[in-house]
């Protein structure tokens, strides 16, 4: 009788250790339960920036505080909106305050010149931001690839019968991320009564391209004016795919500018590690002394200005 109940009290907790990992795995993991979650998340941003009340379970009193205190917090809200992140701008300000304050704790403890210090602080909690603003930039170029395609295929479906809002939806189903995602938000934001334009013009400002601002104003003047909207839709598809094609070609052109900036960045990080894994006690001159320290806070101040030079000569807007 006792190995029955051993057999068995051991039955239930491995099912209930199976059905705990997978419900982590569902709340976690799950890529549906993932996307279905950020789309609510998205309805409820868009809502709330709306001016329109709605209420969370997840809002805390210091989100909404800093919401309408900051504006740093919403551009933080939209940029990890922009890049599709996980991660809310709560967790992203937590992220640089325990970087920040890690980096300074360490360099008081190494006595450490205070304005290098501060200096080196701003710039390691800064990165969660730069690699956010990398991801979305990624996103908003897959995005301008595929809307030449997707707004063909509006025109298409209206050409076929379907109506406006109604194309939308079926761009929402029918395409991959990032169209999918952003047209989907849109239909979903139509279908809970934002108007047309306000939904239509916060997918402007969620991408933040040229491009897709010229589709937005033709479907906001139609909107307003009427017209035939078809032959509007196949003229901006021409012109945003040559526009991505000259793009292509200035992208192709600039190339060896951003390769000399990548090079002539990265070696004096590459001389330096090289220099201290040979011969430590040299190099530690250069970060354990005030002369080495100021020199560290002056050279780092040039690349910061050579970074820049290069990123403007590069970036050529079309």
């Amino acid at each position: 009788m006792m190995t029955f109940f051993i057999s068995f009290f051991a039955f239930v907790a491995v099912m209930l250790i199976i059905l705990l990992v997978y419900g982590v795995w569902v709340h976690f993991f799950d890529r549906r339960n993932q996307a279905k979650k950020k789309r609510l998340q998205a309805i409820h941003n868009a809502v709330y920036s709306g001016g329109q009340s709605l209420s969370s379970p997840q809002e805390s009193a210091l989100e909404t505080w800093l919401r309408s205190r900051f504006r740093i917090f919403k551009q933080l809200e939209n940029l990890v909106q922009r890049a599709y992140s996980p991660l809310t701008a709560k967790h992203l300000i937590g992220i640089m305050l325990a970087l920040f304050t890690v980096v300074v704790v360490l360099g008081l403890l190494r006595s450490m010149n205070p304005l290098l210090l501060l200096v080196l602080a701003v710039a390691i909690s800064s990165t969660p931001v730069l690699w956010l603003s990398r991801q979305a930039n990624q996103r908003r170029e897959a995005f301008i690839k595929q809307l030449p395609e997707t707004i063909d295929y509006i025109s298409r479906a209206m050409r076929a019968g379907h109506g406006l809002i109604s194309a939308i939806g079926m761009v929402s189903t029918e395409f991959a991320d990032p169209i999918g995602h952003e047209f989907k938000t849109v239909f979903d934001e139509i279908s809970f009564g934002i108007p047309f334009k306000e939904a239509i013009g916060r997918l402007g400002e969620r991408i933040q391209s040229y491009n897709l601002n010229f589709f937005v104003i033709s479907l906001t003047i139609q909107h307003d004016t009427g017209g035939n909207l078809t032959e509007v839709l196949d003229g901006l598809a021409r012109t945003m795919r040559e526009r991505v094609k000259l793009s292509g070609k200035i992208r192709t052109l600039s190339s060896e500018g951003r390769s000399s900036a990548l090079i002539l960045g990265s070696m004096p990080f590459v001389i330096a590690g090289v220099l201290t894994f040979l011969n430590p006690d040299y190099m530690s001159v250069l970060w354990t002394t005030p002369q080495g320290q100021t020199l560290i806070f002056i050279g780092g101040g040039f690349m910061v200005v050579g970074f820049f030079l290069l990123n403007r000569i590069i970036q050529i807007k079309v």
